[in-house]
């Protein structure tokens, strides 16, 4: 009786394997896919939307406020769906970019990272700057990538720190 009983959770065992694999008796690996993760980090510069805009809305001006680039080269005019820039690091590693959307009037521009040494995988990107009603602008740079080389928490920190020193070096330069 304890045989037939062992028989039949052996068989629907292979039952299992044959539907999960397409082939009974044998097990194939089952892909896992990351978790997409979310960063967005929102600031208050003190100066008016338009200014701020003016510096950050130019798919090619990151090198002009965030500290952690150092030069920026642009194929395309920086407002076309496609354009893609080249972002250089201190360390000469680079950051290679295309822009997704562009809308001057809604202040927002969408990126993607096409090559870059981050560990992120599907990284798209955003960046926002509206008028907050005290005349101050509010920029917000927000993300969605999964984790590559690294955990999420890791991948989550280094995107996060990467917004929040570029946030850093803007309202220093809106002082």
């Amino acid at each position: 009786m304890k045989t037939n009983i062992v028989y039949k959770k052996l068989n629907v065992l292979y039952l299992v394997m044959f539907l999960i694999t397409g082939i009974a008796g044998v097990m194939q690996p089952i892909t896992v896919y990351a978790e997409e993760l979310i960063v967005k980090e929102t600031t208050h510069i003190n100066a008016p939307a338009k200014a701020v805009w003016a510096l950050v809305g130019g798919f090619k001006a990151l090198d002009r406020w965030h500290p952690a680039i150092v030069s920026s080269t642009l194929l395309g005019t920086g407002t076309e769906i496609g354009d893609i820039r080249v972002l250089t690091l201190a360390d000469n590693m680079e950051v290679v970019e295309r822009l997704e959307f562009y809308d001057e009037h809604a202040m927002t521009f969408r990126y993607q990272i096409l090559e870059s040494p981050l560990p992120v995988d599907n990284y798209h990107a955003s960046v926002t700057v509206k008028s907050a009603e005290d005349g101050m602008a509010i920029v917000i740079w927000q993300s969605s990538f999964k984790a590559a080389d690294a955990s999420n928490d890791e991948a989550k920190q280094i995107i996060n720190n990467i917004y929040l020193a570029g946030f850093e070096s803007l309202a220093e330069l809106f002082k």
